[in-house]
């Protein structure tokens, strides 16, 4: 097959979706010998090998989904057999002969709207509703995600896979106190510190986590230091404004900015606890990250968290600050419950692997085309 990929996250910072895109293109490219592949972007982007049926489509002035003119082209017959919507919306004036498979990676749009800048909601609702119409194949990166399609948006079940994300090597319990001493040179923080992990945003829900370090600090004698780590995104000032309104200082709750790639797995591992206080999910890759380095979890209760965590993580309602300082603070003065939610967390961890992942969308591919010619022949 010659398969078109939306690849435009591969210019992207690595994170959510650019980081999915990225770790299934670099396993694609390890175990299928045989078809064909070619990566659309407005942006350069680089690839970490070299393979002659792998091939860049670059075309600076037109984003993918407007369709670029090498899309165009590739895609006249008898050219793309099928196109990988990577970031749920086919481009605009795909040929009906071309099989469209679509990767669905969270529902904000429809369930949480009111966390997402105009600009992006109108995009998802208008090219999302209708490419979720055209698409032969959907994939998601959760069960809840695709529960959601079927009884909220009314997609047929039986046609949507769940692929879910993996968790790099990297990804492994480190030395605590080296961790921890690392970040703290790097960041200027504390050596003892909580963490957090995710863009800015009104959707992290980071307002309930930092009520809950006011709580936590009235309550006296709880000597970590908050790390929220993460790019900032939109309509975030009330966020950042927060921490002063609750009358914290940067002692106690502390914005490092995007943590280096190379950093991650020491920022998790440095850390007492893990909190994840997000308003909604398609999946939480942090949430494996943190399980893969040996780190015990509090987080929300709602949309694919419990499903990505199980027993591995202590969950509480995402809009009540003080269940989240009380679940916070009887993990970190809980050893044996620190001890059990790490042992479940590494066990869990191990159900994701991005090899797994490749190879449930490259069935996807073939079992749909295979589908499609049976009903076009």
């Amino acid at each position: 097959m010659r398969i078109g990929i939306d690849a435009e996250p591969l210019s992207a910072p690595c994170a959510g979706i650019p980081r999915f895109v990225s770790n299934i293109v670099r396993e694609l490219e390890r175990i299928d010998h045989e078809n064909l592949y070619y990566l659309y972007s407005r942006h350069d982007f680089a690839l970490p090998f070299a393979n002659i049926r792998w091939q860049k489509r670059i075309h600076p002035r037109v984003p993918v989904v407007l369709g670029s003119p090498y899309l165009r082209r590739d895609a006249r017959r008898p050219g793309l057999d099928l196109f990988w919507a990577t970031r749920s919306a086919f481009p605009v004036g795909l040929p009906p002969a071309v099989t469209r498979v679509l990767t669905v990676h969270d529902l904000v749009w429809r369930i949480c709207p009111e966390t997402m800048a105009l600009r992006n909601h109108l995009v998802h609702r208008l090219l999302g509703s209708a490419s979720l119409r055209r698409a032969d194949w959907i994939m998601t990166v959760s069960e809840a995600t695709r529960r959601g399609l079927v009884e909220v948006l009314g997609s047929r079940a039986e046609r949507i896979s769940v692929v879910y994300h993996g968790v790099d090597p990297s990804f492994a319990p480190q030395d605590k106190s080296g961790s921890a001493r690392h970040i703290a040179q790097q960041y200027s923080a504390s050596e003892n510190y909580i963490c957090t992990l995710g863009t800015i945003e009104p959707r992290k829900n980071l307002i309930t986590l930092v009520r809950a370090m006011k709580i936590l600090r009235e309550r006296g004698d709880f000597p970590y230091q908050l790390l929220i780590g993460g790019q900032s995104g939109w309509r975030n000032a009330e966020i950042y404004a927060s921490v002063r309104k609750c009358g914290l200082t940067e002692h106690e709750v502390k914005f490092v900015g995007p943590v280096r790639e190379e950093d991650l797995p020491a920022f998790y591992s440095g850390s007492a606890l893990f909190v994840f206080p997000s308003l909604y999910e398609g999946f939480g890759l942090p949430l494996v990250e943190a399980m893969a380095c040996g780190v015990p979890i509090v987080a929300s209760n709602v949309s694919s968290v419990p499903e990505v965590v199980r027993d591995a993580a202590v969950l509480v309602p995402p809009e009540h600050p003080e269940d989240f300082a009380q679940a916070i603070f009887r993990v970190a003065s809980d050893s044996h419950l620190r001890e059990d939610l790490v042992r479940k967390g590494l066990h869990r961890a191990l159900d994701f692997r991005w090899e797994t992942a490749a190879q449930k969308v490259l069935g996807a591919f073939i079992e749909i085309s295979r589908l499609r010619a049976e009903v076009i022949g």
